[in-house]
């Protein structure tokens, strides 16, 4: 095994099965960082298999393999990468460069949050091959993403909520009326089923996502009160979901339901609104009628801490105008 210099950079060189394997360490050719590489980069290599064919494919399976994945998450990771990585797989990691990782940026066509999220994905494969030192550099840290505007939530009025219920049919019609009336996540409305309505709560101890039963998004389970107005729409359910254990056997995730949403928005005339706005509208109204403090509407939303509804919600938030004693004095 030795050492040389590219450009102004130590790499190294050694023997593997007859073959002769480069590698860079990104380290600045001095005397100090030689004897570094010697002395912690020599035993890696030494142990390191270079009898793999170091593919971005391959650098996926490791890479998730690495984490501690919900099955949700694996999900997005595997849809991500399906979509728009996978024709790479066979790719070497090697001659994965800036420019090539710009290209492929440029050419996908959504938006500016969906392709952080995709190229992320490719960002942490490439971190792997970094930590097997079979490149040094992450050429995605040096491409531009364009910045996510803030989103503003189109709330759903009280006739427009009502339109929108008029116009669904069957069963959807119920899972609107759970959308709107509890603030549950699309998922975790998919996702529940008859034994977790209990003694006058909703249980709230997973999620589905593209058909497949997970976690919560936060990890944590909830309670929520059935609202008096969500008893019709149960009533309701009972009466078509055919004895199978979920409320909504034909819901399998927000993709799913997302061409039924279309319909029914085209006919109530609210064209390019989203279905998450059911969960928006909730939030914002239980903090605007006086009737819950920020905390209760967040153990109701499911958020890990209220600073996620401080975040979302400020405006909305009323500050709690108590009468106050002018007489009080810390000392």
């Amino acid at each position: 095994m030795k050492i040389y210099t590219r450009g102004s950079k130590i790499w190294v060189t050694l023997y593997q099965d007859g073959k002769r394997i480069r590698k860079p360490t990104g380290l600045t050719d001095t005397k100090a960082n030689r004897k570094q590489v010697e002395r912690e980069l020599f035993p890696i290599l030494e142990n390191t298999d270079f009898s793999e064919k170091q593919t971005v494919g391959y650098y996926f399976v490791k890479m998730i393999k690495a984490k501690t994945l919900k099955d949700r998450s694996i999900e997005v990771y595997q849809d991500r990468y399906n979509k728009h990585i996978s024709k790479y797989e066979n790719y070497l990691i090697e001659d994965i460069d800036v420019k090539f990782a710009r290209e492929w940026v440029a050419s996908i066509n959504v938006g500016a949050s969906t392709l952080r999220g995709i190229v992320s994905v490719f960002r942490q494969i490439m971190s792997e091959a970094i930590y097997d030192c079979v490149v040094s550099d992450n050429p995605f840290n040096n491409v531009r993403l364009p910045k996510i505007e803030k989103y503003e939530p189109e709330l759903f009025s009280n006739e427009e909520a009502n339109i929108l219920i008029n116009n669904a049919k069957g069963w959807f019609k119920n899972f609107l009326g759970f959308s709107l009336l509890t603030g549950m996540r699309i998922g975790e409305v998919c996702a529940l089923k008859w034994s977790d309505l209990q003694d006058g709560f909703i249980s709230i101890t997973k999620s589905k996502y593209n058909n497949i039963v997970g976690t919560t998004k936060t990890g944590k389970d909830r309670q929520i009160p059935i609202f008096n107005n969500l008893l019709p729409y149960i009533e309701s359910q009972k009466a078509i979901s055919g004895g199978s254990d979920f409320i909504f056997p034909k819901a399998h995730g927000a993709q799913h339901l997302r061409r039924r949403w279309l319909v029914v928005c085209k006919k109530s005339n609210l064209q390019g609104r989203i279905l998450y706005n059911t969960r928006h509208t909730f939030a914002t109204k239980a903090l605007r009628s006086g009737k819950f403090n920020v905390f209760q509407v967040s153990k109701l939303l499911g958020h890990s801490s209220t600073q996620m509804l401080f975040q979302k919600y400020a405006k909305d938030i009323k500050s709690e105008k108590a009468e106050y004693d002018l007489n009080f004095s810390t000392f």
